[in-house]
Parts: C-alpha cells; sequence; structure tokens
C-alpha cells in the first residue's frame, strides 16, 4: 500500500528475464529460483508479522519494545520487496497484489490490535477496511485491471498506514509522542473518508 511496488514489467516491449550463464546447472537453477522468488518471499513476511503482533498484544500485559522491532521490519520489507523485484527484472502483477494484501493484512492486524487496546478508535481500522476493499472491488470489476488501480489519496494513505502503525509501536502509552498521534487521528480519519469519496466520484467518469 505505502509503495507501488509491482509496476509494468514491460520494458521496451519484451519481458524481462534473467540471464544467467554458470558453469553448473543446477546451481544456475537454484539461484534463477532464489532470485524470482525473493521479492515475494519479503512480502509473504508482512503476513507472518502480522500474527506475531496479534500474538505479542495477547500476551504482553503492556505496551511491548518488540512492537517496534515488528514495525521497523514490516516497513523495510514494504520498501525493499518491489524496488528489488524491479532491479532483478521479477517484477509481476500478482506481486502486486500480493503487495497489497500483504499490506492491509498487517496494517490491519496492527491497528486492530492498538483499537482493542484503547489507543485508537476503532473507526480507524475499520476505515482502512472499507477503503482497500473499495480499492479492490473498484480494480478488478470496474476497472478490469490485472493490477490494482490505485488513487492518488489511496497511495498517500498507505503511507500514512504505516506511519501511524510505526508511531503506535516506538511510543508507550501516556508518552508525548502517543498524545500527538490522539490530536492526529480525527485528521487522518478525514483522510480516509476522502480517499474513499475520491474514488467514488471517479465513479462518473467510468459510467461514460
Amino acid at each position: 500500500m505505502a509503495d507501488d511496488p509491482y509496476r509494468s514489467t514491460r520494458i521496451g516491449g519484451h519481458e524481462p528475464s534473467i540471464v544467467e550463464h554458470p558453469d553448473n546447472p543446477r546451481e544456475s537453477t537454484a539461484r534463477a529460483w532464489f532470485i524470482a522468488y525473493l521479492p515475494d518471499a519479503l512480502t509473504g513476511l508482512r503476513f507472518a508479522l502480522a500474527g506475531l503482533w496479534i500474538a505479542l498484544a495477547l500476551t504482553a500485559s503492556e505496551w511491548h519494545p518488540g512492537f517496534a522491532v515488528i514495525a521497523a521490519v514490516a516497513s523495510a520489507s514494504d520498501f525493499l520487496d518491489g524496488r528489488l523485484a524491479r532491479r532483478l527484472g521479477v517484477a509481476h502483477s500478482a506481486g502486486r497484489w500480493l503487495d497489497s494484501i500483504a499490506d492491509v493484512t498487517f496494517v490491519l492486524a496492527a491497528l486492530g490490535c492498538e483499537a482493542a487496546a484503547g489507543s485508537i478508535p476503532t473507526y480507524i481500522p475499520v476505515l482502512i477496511a472499507l477503503s482497500f476493499g473499495q480499492y479492490a472491488v473498484d480494480s478488478i470489476l470496474l476497472h478490469r485491471a490485472g493490477t490494482p488501480v490505485r488513487s492518488r489519496l489511496g497511495h498517500w494513505g498507505g503511507v500514512i498506514n504505516y506511519a501511524l502503525v510505526v508511531a503506535l509501536a516506538f511510543s508507550a502509552p501516556g508518552s508525548m509522542a502517543r498524545a500527538l498521534v490522539a490530536h492526529v487521528i480525527p485528521i487522518i480519519a478525514l483522510f480516509y473518508v476522502a480517499a474513499i469519496i475520491e474514488r467514488a466520484l471517479a465513479y462518473r467518469s467510468l459510467a461514460r
């Protein structure tokens, strides 16, 4: 969500490919397999981190520094996966969907736990879920696109999602940082609503 990692995989009208010329064919196959799936493995890591966040939230009696580690690793994987896929020439449309689903899964797991703990209002993860649902339906049913169709506000909404998770993960309850988050939450909610409305307004042009 925060990144736009799997853009068009065509370069100059041709699909990119990995060219290998090692002496050992078996080594070539293993290396090509590793290169092809490394970006997706980084993306998939966020599913495991979502489960880890929930497990920590259920077992920790109070704020735990482990949340900061999880948030940092998730943010790093989101930053690196698409860039690595493009650099290695293995970007693909399914990877872009995987990236979006991994993002929303991790963000909803983290912010859902924060809402359950009373750190943020429940309407924040609800708005994120609604926005992603609209994003997926628009891409598949309205645009008939093979990859997710992002909106301007929707892209920045993804950035805000991770910023909110990181801010909560690195700040203890009662801290000044938490107080600041509480003050900006209504503004963030309005931004999510604006992103939903932006997509809704685009329906008119599609109907013409």
